[in-house]
This record gives structure tokens, sequence and C-alpha cells, in this order.
């Protein structure tokens, strides 16, 4: 059993005895649900003041602080404080009212101070570290000098009288919670260092558990989704938050994680107090509001194991107007005075790997696609950050549970703010970051430098290398080619954050979020002219907000200078040549819509079973983008007097190991299709990434005007400069007389019972990993390689 032992608690206090103050009389270092404030939420921790006098005594003569500081103590409000009553002080860094600008410390050397004319009167110093959530310490009685921890707290209301030494054990359960088919028979049970006397109550509707709740004496026999929160009582002991476990029976094959979240019923659906719901006034929805709510978060990552995270967390409502959705967004925040201090969780190990380090994340309800695809901001923001410098939100679907009750899907993201700063920058903090949501938010930090930057590029004529010494130049490109070739009419007007680490020399970099307004969404068509909205706010009077000069200012600028102006021009062509080119968009759309597919038709019954036609919104999603990627180089070409986009293809169906750079972009794809502009230059290099093997020049063919001219050149480098009306189409040629040396007439050192790459003479790489005798291939001269070994074979 854990032990917490009064004696050394607090290093330092300061007696109550005679005391003509207001002196601390009991405090939590972390309250979890203890008492609500009055701004309809659970304060992170408060202190009890109270008045042992005789007379009334004035609260604004009096500041706090967790500081021996008193000049920068958080002054008190004007309240008049009746004798031998008590005042609650939240703990909170909310800075209004009787809300403090600090919280209590809930780890070890903790401290709070009472100042009074500049001078302490009443203190607690190096405070050990909490036991428990939820646990009070105080006086044994009011305004005694004899401090320890409640029996039970009583913020406001006289001390209790009876303080405890030591905390209880968790009770044991005979299964952890699982995603589970069939049966489970549950035995709750005190474990070997149990006082004597000690009671498992347990409770199966998401509240905490209570000496009057249900006791566990029998076996709990579960046939349908459970969840279980059991804790131990005994007299003379401090109970801990509650153990909780979640016995999720899917009707269907888990396709994806379950998230369970066990709360309290009226925290989520209380007209009063709960975040989930409209509440008694529908003009102001309880939705509407950023109140936190304790909940118990588990995840499960497959069927019949244990969970993967299990820990007690906060949860809020988030988003704009998708807050008003059946299924809500939520974001979950993990803190050490909960008990646990971070998710510790690879939730992306393909976009994310090795990132474990969590202060918080959201669930995301896909937002203004929440009737559509359900994925889009996610495919957007993927597409790009996948493959291009790009601060942006990897996701992962996962079935959600509430107190046991389905929900359907929502989206694990990272979050967009200074949270998102310290997982991706090993634990960055010291950052500015600035939101801009139709307006200047500021979400860390400072806006001096931001100001400055914005001052900055207010000003005509800066070159490219002052751009450079201010901002992260090629980042910002990635991230305006992306909103403007999706057709982001949300943005820069609205979901832009910018930040930059307080470090001196530091540039402003950007974090993507909420994208789901691009990709065609409510019918936005394919030939939107998205430059022309960018430069001008009158453009289009039904999407305004998105484009006020202010906030598109900076790419305006930039476009002035023909270093980003190339830059931008050069990438967005290569880009929709290879990795945001339609058919890589097409495919992505199908590889998102197969990790939902089993589980969309159920989460969306829940909803509005007949709305959406899902396969007419996969199909408009294609088309869209089969038909915007031609138009979005033909509407670039247009609005910045590039001339016509000719078609350039490089490697067309190859399926060998050369790898192609243009222009300084080292493609994704093996090949390109795309196009550039006329009288544009290229520079083209091919690598092999093969000792044996080199590219040693290119066969170009053009057809201008419908006359074709082809011609060869040397080397692994390609100068072209694009002719008008022309189509171009480019082959690498591969130099294989590297091979010769290990290449022979027998079978030595190829095992042709094993799979084996083919190649042609040219270096096309016709068949991977297959057999020798199975492939299907034209009379010849063939290459075979396996590992380091090759031979030659005439067929």
């Amino acid at each position: 059993m854990k032990k917490v032992f009064l004696a050394g608690l607090c290093l330092a206090s300061l007696s109550a005895s005679a005391a003509d103050t207001l002196v601390i009389n009991e405090l939590m270092q972390s309250n979890i649900d203890c008492i609500m404030d009055d701004l309809n939420e659970f304060p992170d921790s408060w202190v009890e003041l109270y008045n042992p006098t005789s007379t009334a005594l004035q609260l604004s003569d009096y500041s706090m602080h967790d500081k021996n500081k008193p000049g920068k103590a958080y002054k008190l409000p004007d309240y008049m404080v009746p004798p031998g009553q008590y005042v609650i002080i939240y703990c909170d860094k909310a800075s209004t009212g009787m809300h403090t600008h600090f919280r209590l410390e809930s780890g070890k050397d903790g401290n709070v101070y009472l100042f009074k004319d500049g001078e302490v009167v009443d203190m607690l110093e190096g405070m050990k570290k909490q036991p428990a959530p939820n646990i009070a310490y105080g006086r044994v009685t009011d305004g005694a000098d004899e401090w320890g921890y409640q029996a039970t707290p009583t913020p406001g209301a006289t001390n209790c009288g009876e303080v405890c030494k030591d905390i209880l054990p968790e009770p044991v359960f005979s299964q952890r919670g699982c995603v589970f088919d069939g049966s489970i028979q549950l035995t709750l049970s005190l474990p070997d260092d149990a006082p004597e006397g000690a009671v498992i109550h347990f409770t199966t509707n998401g509240s905490e558990p209570t000496e009057e709740s249900r006791k566990a004496t029998n076996n709990i026999m579960i046939t349908s989704t459970k969840v279980v929160r059991a804790k131990i009582f005994a007299d003379g002991y401090l109970s801990p938050r509650s153990t909780t476990e979640s016995y999720i029976k899917h009707p269907r094959a888990m396709t994806l994680p379950v998230v369970s979240m066990v709360t309290d019923d009226r925290y989520f659906y209380d007209s009063e107090i709960g975040i989930y719901v409209t509440g008694n006034n529908p003009n102001d929805p309880n939705y509407e509001y950023d109140w936190r709510r304790p909940v118990n978060v588990e995840l499960f990552e497959n069927a019949d194991e244990e969970s993967v995270i299990n820990q007690l967390c906060e949860t809020r409502i988030k988003g704009g107007a998708t807050r008003g959705n059946a299924l809500k967004s939520l974001v979950m925040y993990a803190n050490k005075r909960f008990g646990t201090k971070r998710l510790e969780y690879e939730f992306f190990p393909e976009d994310a790997p090795g990132l474990v380090d969590w202060k918080s994340v959201e669930m995301r309800n896909s937002g203004n696609d929440f009737d559509y695809l359900y994925f889009r901001d996610a495919l957007i923001q993927h597409s790009m950050g996948k493959h291009a410098d790009l601060d942006w939100q990897p996701y992962q679907p996962v079935i959600l549970y509430i107190n046991g009750v389905y929900k359907g899907l929502l989206n694990i993201r990272p979050r967009s703010n200074e949270d998102y700063i310290y997982t991706y920058y090993e634990g960055l903090e010291d950052i500015d970051m600035v939101e801009f949501c139709k307006e200047v938010e500021l979400k860390a930090g400072s806006l001096d430098n931001y100001n400055a930057f914005v001052e900055f590029y207010s000003e005509e004529g800066h070159t490219y290398e002052e751009y450079c010494q201010m901002m992260d130049v090629e980042e910002y490109a990635n991230l305006m080619i992306m909103a403007l070739m999706y057709d982001n009419k949300d943005f820069p007007g609205n979901n832009i954050v910018c930040w930059r680490p307080q470090a001196e020399g530091s540039r402003w970099r950007w974090v993507v979020k909420d994208t789901d307004f691009g990709l065609g969404l409510y019918g936005s068509p394919y030939n939107y002219k998205t430059f022309n909205w960018l430069y001008d706010n009158y453009y289009d009077w039904g999407n305004t907000w998105g484009n006020v000069p202010e906030a598109t200012l900076l790419f305006r600028r930039l476009m002035e200078v023909p270093e980003f102006r190339d830059l931008f021009i050069d990438r967005c062509s290569i880009y929709m040549g290879d990795f945001l080119s339609a058919k890589s968009i097409k495919e992505l759309i199908d590889t998102f819509y197969g990790r939902i597919k089993d589980e969309y038709p159920s989460h969306r019954a829940l909803i509005n079973p007949w709305w959406p036609d899902y396969q007419y919104e996969l199909s408009s999603a294609k088309t869209w983008i089969e038909k915007r990627v031609p138009f979005f180089y033909k509407h670039m070409g247009e609005f910045y007097d590039l001339g016509k986009p000719c078609s350039v293809t490089i490697d067309e169906d190859r399926t060998d190991d050369v790898r192609l750079t243009i222009n300084g972009v080292k493609l994704v794809n093996r090949s390109f299709d795309g196009k550039s502009y006329e009288g544009r230059s290229l520079e083209i290099v091919g690598e092999t990434g093969d000792e044996a093997t080199c590219v040693s020049g290119w066969e170009v063919t053009t057809v201008v005007n419908g006359a074709t001219d082809r011609y060869e050149v040397e080397g692994d480098v390609l100068y072209i400069d694009v002719p008008a009306n022309s189509t171009i189409r480019i082959s690498s040629i591969v130099d294989q007389s590297g091979v010769a040396d290990v290449v022979a007439d027998s079978a030595e050192g190829v095992d042709l019972g094993k799979p084996v790459d083919i190649y042609d003479f040219q270096g096309r790489r016709l068949a991977s990993s297959v057999i020798c005798q199975d492939a299907s291939l034209p009379k010849g001269v063939y290459i075979l390689r396996q590992g380091s070994a090759a031979m030659r074979i005439v067929r």
C-alpha cells in the first residue's frame, strides 16, 4: 500500500493562533470534480481562506501567489469575508475575479503564499506530491495549527476534524477491459495489502463510486457492453480515484481502434453542466463553451487485448459551427495532476513514428466535411505533408464509445497549437504562436516578433534573402500550394497558425489545420479561379472571410519577389505531376475510404442514414481532382502570364530504380506526368542509387505544332527550355556497364529457384520479386538481379 505520512508534509507554515488576518484553511492541489466554480468549470486547484476574527475582513487587501514574490502576486477582488466564514480562491490561471493567474503545484515542493500590504501573513511551503486527485489538505479544524489530509474535503464549510495518513490501493480486476465477443465473468477483489474492514464499491453507469454504491460481493457477469468503475473504502484511509475498465461488445469485426470514454453522465448530458447538449438556452447552447470535464480514456488497438491507454484525462468540445453536429469533436488533455502526466502512445506510427509524448490530442468529427467524405481534411493534409516540408496533422480514425454507448467514428489528430510543437520538436515550449481566425489571437509567447514580421512584409521592396531570414519560405510555399490547388476558401483569413522558437534568429513556420473546405466541398466547382479570389476580396461575395487583404498580403508580397515566384510556380507545377497528380490523389481517396468503409455505415446510421450517398461523394471527389489539376495549371498560367501549360512526361510507366529530380525538387513517384510553361527552364537529374548502374543520357521527343523532333543528350543531367505549344516526352538512359562485371552466362551467384528482379538493357525494371520461369518475357536479352548478384539470360 502507498503510504502518505503527515509528518514533514509541509516544511513551513504559519501559526493561525491569535491571527487577525485571513488564513489559509484548506486547499486541493488537483481538483477533478470536488467543486465547480462560477465559470461552470472544475478549477485545476483551489485554496480556502478563513476569517478567524470577530470582524469582517476585506479580501481586496490580500494577494496570493505560488512564489514568495508579493509584487507579482494575484490581487484578490473586492469582497467582504464575514467573521468565521470562508472564501474559495480558484487557482486555475484564468486571471479574473476569484481566479488566480497560477495553479497549485501537484508535484513535490509546491508553495502558496497569502500577502497583505506586501508581507506574508500565511503560507505553506514544501508541500509533498499530492497523494491522489480530489484529496484536500487542511487544518484539522478551522484555524488550528495542525494540518493533515482531510478525510472529507469541505470547501467553503467547516473542516471535518479528521485527517488520514494512508491512501488505499486499487482493487484487483480478474480481467482487464477489452473489446470482446461472448461473455466475461468479472471478479473484483481486494489486494493483499488492503487494510482490515476494506470494502470495494463499484458503478456501471460511468459515475464515480461512493460508499453508497453497490458492493462488490459477487461475480459480475458481462454479456453486453459495460463500463466498471471501482474503488476501495475503509475507515481512517484516503480513497484514490476509481479504477476504470471498459468491456466493449462491438457488434462487428473490429476494423479500427476503439476509444472508450467513461465519465459521470451529467458532465456530458445534464442541461445545466453537460458539455454535449444544448441545455436550457437554445440561443446560448452549452456545447458552445469550452467547459472541461473529467473523463477516463481507454484505447484498444485489437480485440481481446487490454487497452494501451487507460488514464484519467479532461475533455471538452472543440470546433466552430461544427459544434452543433450530432457527433462533436473532442479534445483529450493529459496532466500530471490527473495522475499520468502525458498520453504516452504512438498514435500515428506511419506518419509520426516514434512520437509518444503528447500533452493533448483531438478527436475531430471531420468539421465541415461531417456530412460528406468524413476524411477531407486528413486526406488534403496527408497528400502534401507526407511528401513535403510542412507541419501537418496526421490522422487515425477510431470508434468511440461514451459510457458504453456507441457514438460512431471520430478522427484522432494532433492539435494545431503549442502542444503540437512540444511533441514534434522534442519538448520545445519557449515559442511565439499566433492564430488568425478572422482576427489575430496570441496562443503562446509574445506578439512582439509577430508584429515586427507583419510590419516587415507590409513594406514593399524586400529581397528574397531578407524574407528567408524572417520566415521559412519553402514551407510557406508548400502551405499555399496545398491551399490554393485544393481551393480551400476558409483560409488564410481563417485557420492559419504560425509559430517560431523564441531563440535568437528563429524563423516563422506554419501549422496546417482545418483544410476541409477544399476538394470541392459544398459543390465548389473544379474551375473556381482561386488566384483571382485570393487577390480580390470582392471577387466572390459568398466567400469573403478567407481572403481579407491583411491575411493574403504576405503571399501577394512574396509573389512580387522573382525568386519566390519561380520557386512557387516550379513546385506547384512539379507537385501536380507527382504526388499531387489526379492519379495519386484518387488512389489516396481509395486508401482513406478503405480504412473506414466497414464501420462508416453504422456510424452514419446514428446521424442520418440516408445522407450522404457515399459512392456519389467518392465519385464526385475523384472527378473534381481529375478536372482540377489540369485546370489549375491553366489558371496559374493565365493569372501570372506564364503562357500555356505544356505537357511534360518523364520515364512514363517506368518501374526501374531511377530517381528523378526536377529543378531541385526530388520526385516522390518514379515517373513524372505533368506540365510546365512555355519558355521555362527545366533541370532534370537522374540517379539510380546503385553503384553498378547510372543514368548516362536522355531520349527527348518534342512535338511542336505537329512537328516531331527526337534527340539524345548525354549525361545524368538534362537541361531543357520548354517550347511554346509543345508536348515533351523524356526517357532516361541507364548505363548497365557496371553490371557486366558481375554478370555471367551461368547461374553462379543467382538462385533461379528464388525471386529475382528482371531488367531490360535500358535499365527498365520489368518485373519485381518473381520466379524467372514464371515471368512472361518476349524473346530478348535480360538482366536478372538478386541482391548484389546478377546474371544475363537470353530468351
